[in-house]
């Protein structure tokens, strides 16, 4: 028998945050989380399971994970992903490899089954590269 897995981290950190918002005031429910690359692998895991509480999600650097998605009968591409996600890559990321980026469009924007239209949308931002989503002062000096 198996004991149940740990929570992951970002559940707590994800919890801690609206309850800080709360505190000072926030009445909303339209909640939005932002990640950035390997961040965006992990969001996705906590927004799968929490779609009734995030409303939407943001990756930089990162891509839907392959997992996400099967090809119907019909050959389009159909989610298992309920919440709306918007990818951000930069043309010059020069980390997440060009062809993900292109795999991503193409499922999420050319061949996406047509009750999905719009909900998953990449977006190729020019001049940009991996490192544009971060502070600065967490680049190394090498780089």
């Amino acid at each position: 028998m198996f004991d149940a897995p740990e929570p992951i981290l970002i559940d707590k950190y994800v919890k801690d945050t609206i309850a800080e918002l709360k505190k000072r005031g926030f009445t909303g429910d339209d909640i939005f989380i932002a990640s950035h690359s390997l961040g965006g692998v992990i969001s996705q895991m906590y927004v799968k399971d929490n779609s009734d509480l995030i409303k939407g999600q943001i990756l930089m650097g990162s891509t839907l994970t392959r997992d996400h998605h099967s090809i119907t009968d019909k050959g389009t591409t159909l989610f298992d992903y309920k919440t709306p996600t918007l990818q951000l890559s930069g043309v010059k990321d020069g980390l997440l490899r060009i062809s993900r980026g292109a795999e991503a469009f193409w499922h999420q924007e050319k061949n996406i089954d047509k009750s999905q239209k719009g909900m998953f949308p990449v977006i190729a931002l020019d001049d940009v590269s991996h490192a544009s989503f971060m502070d600065s002062s967490m680049i190394p000096s090498f780089v």
